[in-house]
């Protein structure tokens, strides 16, 4: 036969049933249902964001009209800048033209001291002229025009002037470059 319990074990049994019973419950019954509850939150505070989102973008026919009035500020800017014949990309076409033939001269060992522009002149073309000085030997020079011919941009090399400083290794090189553009 077995012997009564204590009523210390009596409550001893009594809370170890209790905890085992009130793990169960926080495993599988609360922290679901407090995913599921955080899963919502998330999704109702998206919804609520979206429809914010929805609410701030400006009705189509406000749209409609900002529009019309940008459209007619560009064709304003567009028209003033015919007036003052002002040709979108071709400076920037210029700009890279030059930096590459300052680039290739380096490459070479040509080292540029002075550039200068001469203006525009327009024989059955319109060419940007630049009067440059630079120090290099003759080899580099050489090669440097060579490469010239490789470039997209059409270039052109006139009145090349070659002097001889103190040192007999180094050249004074002054030229005209004609860039098309």
């Amino acid at each position: 036969m077995a012997r009564k319990l204590t009523k210390l074990e009596k409550f001893g049994l009594i809370a170890a049933v209790i905890t085992g019973m009130l793990f169960f419950y926080l495993k599988h019954v609360y922290d679901p249902q407090q995913r599921s509850l955080v899963r919502a939150r998330e999704q109702l505070n998206r919804s609520i964001s979206q429809f914010n989102e929805m609410q701030a973008a400006e009705p189509p026919f406000q749209l409609r009209r900002r529009l019309e009035t940008q459209r007619e500020a560009l064709a304003e800017l567009e028209r003033e800048l015919k007036e003052l014949d002002i040709r979108v990309g071709d400076e920037e076409a210029l700009i890279r033209a030059q930096h590459w033939a300052y680039q290739e001269m380096e490459r070479r060992n040509l080292r540029v001291l002075n550039v200068v522009p001469r203006g525009v002149e327009k024989k059955h073309l319109e060419w940007r002229i630049f009067r440059i000085t630079a120090e290099g030997d003759f080899r580099s020079l050489v090669s440097m025009l060579r490469e010239l011919r490789t470039n997209n941009t059409p270039m052109l090399v006139e009145q090349v002037s070659i002097s001889r400083d103190d040192k007999p290794w180094l050249l004074r090189i002054v030229m005209d470059l004609w860039i098309m553009g």
